[in-house]
C-alpha cells in the first residue's frame, strides 16, 4: 500500500468515526440526555449546501484562473465523478432502505441520504486514488454534446426549483401576519425554551394560503414558521411547534435544497425521483421519531390523528407537518407502533467509509490528440531539446541518459493521449518516467507510467492535466534509447 493511501484510509476512517459520534451524540441530545449549552437541542446532521458550494466554487475559480474551456473541463472531470456516484449510491440505498428502516433509527436512515455532501473531499489534494480501475472511451464531440444537454437540464431542474420555491414563499408570505394570540404565544416561547432557542432567527406567522403547518425559508433572515388560519387545542400546538422547531434546528430545509441538487444533476435518472421522494419521507420520519421520543400511547395517537386530519403542500424546500399519500400508512404506523431500532451510529460511519473510498475508480476518457500536436505543436524536432528524462522509483529519481533524442520525440509525438477525468495519483503505478522538454512555446514536463501520463505545461496559471494512453507504453523501445546515465 502507498503511502498516499495509507493517508486516505487514515483520514476517511476518522471521518467515519465522527459521523458516528455525530448521529450518537445528536441522538443523546435530542432526547435531553446532554447539555445544550448555549446552542438549540435540535442541530444538523449535515448541511445541505456543502456539495453545492463546492461545485459551484470549483466552476467559478476555473473560469477566472483558467479560462471557460478549461472551466467546463473541471466540470465534466468533477460532475462525471459525483453523478456516478450519487446514481449509484442512491440506487443501492433505495434498495436496502426497507431494511434500514427495520434496524435502524430515522434519524440514521435521513442521515444516509446526506452522506454524498461530502463528496467533494474525494477531489481534494492527497484524496486521490492511485489509478482508474475502469475507463470508460468516448468520442470528444459526444462527450460535449451530452455535457451541453446535461447542463441545460440541470439549469432547467434546479432553475424551475428555486423559482417555485421562491413562487410559494410569496404565495404564502404575501397575506401572512404575525401570530398575537396570547395563548398560542405562551405555547410557542415555552417551546422555544424547551428546545433552547435563546435568541431565535425566525418568525411564528399565520397564513390563509396554507392548510398545514410548515416551516419556510433557507436563509436564517427568511425563515418562517407559519401556521393556517384554524384553531389548534394546546396539546396539538404543543406537537406542531416541536415538529416545525426540528426541522429548523437540524436545517432540513438545506437537506431538501441538496436531494434537489442531487436530483438535478441526475435529472435524467428515473431512480433518482423517487430517491428524492424517499428523501423526503426520511426526514419526516426523523422529525416524528424525536417529537415522540418518551411520549405516552395517547400522544402517540393525538400526533398520528393530527397528521391525518391535515393536508398540506409542501413544494419548493419546505418542511411540512401533513403526509403525502404515498407514506401516510407508513408514517403513521411508525407513530403509533414504532419499531424496536439501533441508534444506527456505526452504519452511517461505516456507509461514509465505504462511498468515499469507492471514488475515483471509474474515469472517462475522451478529446486529447497526438503527442506531436499536444506536445510540440507539430515543430521539427530540432526545434525543440531534451531538459532531463528521470527513472522513477515511488519519490526516488534516478537520471537516465537519452541516446536518441529525435527517436525519443518521434516516439512522444506518435503517442494517441486522450483527457481523463478524476484525480490520480500514480503512487502504485508500475514503471515510470518523468522528463521536460523546451520548446519555442514554452516548457513542459510530464510523468509517462503504462497507460497514464501527467502533464504539467510550465508558465503562468498552468494547468496540469492526466491523458489515458490507449496503446501503452513501449517500455522495450524506450530501454533502447534510454539508458541510466553513468
Amino acid at each position: 500500500m502507498s503511502e498516499g493511501m495509507a493517508v486516505k484510509i487514515g483520514i476517511m476512517a476518522a471521518g467515519s468515526l465522527m459521523f458516528g459520534i455525530l448521529v450518537a451524540s445528536r441522538s443523546r441530545r435530542e432526547a435531553g440526555k446532554d447539555d445544550y449549552g448555549y446552542r438549540p437541542r435540535y442541530l444538523g446532521y449535515v448541511s445541505g449546501a456543502v456539495l453545492p458550494a463546492a461545485v459551484l466554487t470549483w466552476g467559478i475559480l476555473s473560469f477566472l484562473w483558467y479560462g471557460s474551456r478549461a472551466a467546463a473541463q473541471a466540470l465534466i472531470s468533477v460532475c462525471f465523478g459525483i453523478f456516478l456516484h450519487i446514481s449509484m449510491y442512491y440506487i443501492l440505498l433505495l434498495l436496502f432502505l426497507p431494511f434500514f428502516r427495520e434496524r435502524i433509527s430515522a434519524r440514521a436512515c435521513a442521515m444516509l441520504w446526506m452522506i454524498p455532501n461530502y463528496l467533494y473531499l474525494t477531489e481534494m489534494g492527497g484524496m486521490e486514488v492511485p489509478e482508474p480501475a475502469l475507463v470508460l472511451r468516448a468520442p470528444e464531440r459526444l462527450v460535449w454534446g451530452v455535457f451541453a444537454v446535461w447542463l441545460l437540464g440541470f439549469a432547467g431542474v434546479l432553475g424551475w426549483s428555486i423559482l417555485s420555491h421562491l413562487r410559494f414563499r410569496r404565495q404564502i408570505l404575501s397575506t401572512a401576519r404575525e401570530v398575537t394570540d396570547p395563548a398560542v404565544l405562551a405555547i410557542w416561547e415555552e417551546e422555544l425554551k424547551n428546545a433552547n432557542f435563546i435568541d431565535p432567527w425566525f418568525r411564528l406567522v399565520t397564513s390563509p394560503a396554507v392548510s398545514s403547518p410548515l416551516s419556510i425559508g433557507l436563509l436564517r433572515h427568511a425563515a418562517r414558521v407559519v401556521l393556517p388560519e384554524r384553531p389548534y387545542s394546546a396539546e396539538d400546538l404543543r406537537l406542531i411547534f416541536r415538529h416545525e422547531l426540528i426541522h429548523i434546528g437540524r436545517e432540513d430545509s438545506w437537506s431538501k435544497f441538496f436531494l434537489v441538487f442531487c436530483t438535478a444533476m441526475c435529472w435524467f435518472h428515473p431512480f433518482m425521483w423517487k430517491a428524492m421522494r424517499k428523501s423526503a419521507e426520511d426526514l419526516e420520519l426523523s422529525c416524528d421519531e424525536t417529537v415522540l421520543t418518551g411520549a405516552d400511547e395517547d400522544t402517540r395517537r393525538r400526533y398520528a390523528g393530527l397528521i391525518l386530519e391535515t393536508a398540506g403542500d409542501g413544494r419548493g424546500f419546505t418542511t411540512c407537518l401533513s403526509a403525502a399519500a404515498s407514506s401516510l400508512r407508513y408514517r403513521l404506523k411508525n407513530i403509533v407502533r414504532p419499531p424496536r431500532t439501533y441508534s444506527g451510529a456505526m452504519t452511517v460511519g461505516l456507509i461514509f467509509f465505504l462511498l468515499s473510498m469507492s471514488c475515483g475508480y471509474v474515469a472517462l476518457a475522451y478529446g486529447g490528440g497526438m503527442g506531436a500536436d499536444i506536445f510540440f505543436g507539430k515543430r521539427e524536432p530540432s526545434a525543440c531539446s531534451l531538459a532531463y528524462v528521470d527513472n522513477v522509483d515511488s519519490t526516488l529519481y534516478t537520471p537516465l541518459a537519452c541516446m536518441d533524442e529525435t527517436a525519443f520525440y518521434e516516439y512522444l509525438s506518435s503517442m494517441e493521449l486522450r483527457e481523463l477525468t478524476g484525480n490520480y495519483g500514480f503512487e502504485e503505478k508500475g514503471r515510470k518516467i518523468a522528463f521536460r522538454w523546451d520548446t519555442p512555446d514554452g516548457s513542459f514536463s510530464a510523468i509517462l507510467s503504462d497507460d497514464m501520463m501527467r502533464l504539467v505545461p510550465f508558465g503562468e496559471r498552468a494547468e496540469p492535466k492526466l491523458y489515458y494512453l490507449p496503446e501503452k507504453t513501449d517500455w522495450e523501445y524506450l530501454d533502447m534509447i534510454l539508458e541510466p546515465a553513468s
